[in-house]
């Protein structure tokens, strides 16, 4: 689909973490992230009465692996990591240019797992600061119909590591499976799905976040019919003062679900519209069963987009910044919108009524997620309790977007992020000085089982600093 770049297929990046609390984990910032954690735990009470589980694409499991094989297998991909002796490896399920996927039981709660190790994280300070990013995104935004990394395993020195392990909930396969396995999804299934992917939006949006590469394959699915959102790689945290929520890269989003203001840098502001342009498209393909504006390149984006919508109103062109795709459009010939009624002829009408309105040519006449939840399309779903917004991230968070890095820098960031996951270790870390220590278990195999030695690591925190673009942390095939 739309000229991204792939992902393992059957496999798709991975998920959610639940504490019992509902609050953040280790986080630094206990009052207000548990708080929003909170919020979210409420809305995963979703009523499933009546719809029928989905067909999902489920790998082949392998043949059972004798166990000499599997230590081996365990050696190859874990590199002097501690925790590694908690999980059993059972298969690499994918490897690309960022790293490598495998399948492996937590050991401790009997849970089938997902782990990324991402190989070689600081070769490149753009490839690492987009990594920062990316794990800091995902620890920041607590929601059921987002994914969320459990666990990141302690490297076994904190200024010369190099991998990065990550550990997900295994899911069962991605939205874009799932719309090729499923030709008798129901509208029940169709409202369902697009209810959790805004109501995601919703809490995204509230933290001022764009997601800006929304599409199926970023999307998780379950055979129970929950979704979540993945893939925060080209995401951005909007702040009102700082030049680059006004100066973004055009070029996010995979081509065919990308919004019409991304195809021709048509404003100097982006919006969240971006995300629910992307959202519109998703929706008209589960309708269908097929891309809506299978673009070939930009140009024949913009084409097919007219073709259904019509070329857009002389407000709507005098507003547009790029001369070129300005030029285009005014130049362009008159088209007339075609009803989507007569598009999706067999889909209910407040869902095509709903659409239309997502699909909207110019953002400024798209709802935010918040409004299209309060279509009538769901009103028989609809619960703001359910609904969980949230403040804005803090602009702290980010400093390091505003600053020049360097790898020493980015490690020490990204190290500190892997610490929001050992709390205890972290808390010594937040006492500053270069003589605090803490201890960390060295995993040394031996014929009669593992044997742990203790290294000390000194701790102390660097300045944060600033980098670009973003990568998928699950990126499968590079």
């Amino acid at each position: 689909m739309g000229g991204g770049n792939g992902i393992v297929d059957g496999f798709r990046r991975l998920f959610h973490r639940r504490t019992p609390s509902g609050s953040v984990l280790g986080s630094s910032n206990q009052s207000s992230a548990g708080e929003d954690s909170s919020d979210a735990e409420a809305a995963e009470d979703l009523d499933l009465v009546g719809l029928r589980p989905i067909r999902v694409p489920k790998r082949k499991m392998p043949l059972p692996v004798e166990s000499h094989k599997k230590n081996i297998m365990e050696k190859e991909f874990f590199t002097e990591y501690g925790e590694a002796s908690q999980y059993q490896i059972q298969e690499v399920v994918g490897k690309g240019s960022y790293g490598v996927v495998a399948a492996a039981i937590d050991t401790r709660t009997g849970e089938r797992v997902a782990i990324k190790k991402i190989n070689d994280v600081f070769e490149h300070v753009s490839d690492a600061t987009r990594i920062l990013r990316e794990v800091k995104l995902l620890r920041l935004l607590r929601h059921p119909d987002v994914v969320e990394i459990k666990h990141i395993m302690l490297p076994p020195s904190r200024r010369e590591f190099q991998d990065i392990y990550v550990v997900f909930e295994l899911m069962e396969s991605d939205l874009h499976q799932v719309i090729r396995a499923n030709d008798d999804l129901t509208a029940e299934h169709y409202q369902f799905f697009l209810y959790q992917l805004l109501r995601a939006l919703k809490y995204i949006h509230g933290a001022n976040v764009f997601h800006r590469d929304l599409k199926p394959k970023n999307i998780l699915a379950n055979a129970d019919c929950k979704l979540k959102i993945c893939d925060f790689g080209l995401a951005r945290v909007s702040f009102n003062d700082a030049p680059s929520a006004i100066f973004w890269t055009d070029y996010v989003a995979t081509r065919w679900y990308r919004a019409p203001e991304l195809c021709g840098s048509f404003f100097s502001k982006y919006t969240p519209a971006i995300d629910i342009w992307s959202i519109g498209c998703i929706f008209a393909e589960l309708l269908t069963g097929r891309p809506l504006f299978p673009g070939k390149n930009v140009v024949h984006q913009l084409d097919i987009i007219t073709d259904l919508l019509g070329t857009p109103s002389s407000e709507t062109l005098s507003r547009i910044r790029n001369e070129k795709a300005r030029r285009y459009l005014s130049c362009m010939r008159k088209k007339h919108p075609v009803p989507l009624t007569q598009k999706f002829p067999n889909a209910d009408p407040l869902a095509v009524r709903l659409l239309g309105r997502l699909l909207a040519f110019d953002p400024k006449d798209r709802p935010s997620a918040e409004e299209a939840l309060a279509d009538p399309y769901f009103a028989s779903l609809a619960n703001v309790e359910r609904e969980p917004s949230r403040h804005p991230i803090s602009k702290l968070e980010f400093e390091f977007e505003r600053r020049k890095v360097t790898k020493d820098d980015v490690r020490e960031l990204i190290y500190r992020e892997i610490l929001e996951y050992h709390p205890q270790m972290l808390e010594e870390y937040m006492k500053g000085g270069d003589q605090i220590s803490f201890l960390y278990p060295r995993v040394l195999t031996a014929l009669n089982g593992s044997l742990h030695t203790w290294r000390s690591i000194t701790a102390k925190e660097n300045e944060v600093l600033r980098c670009k673009e973003s990568m998928p942390l699950y990126q499968g095939r590079g």
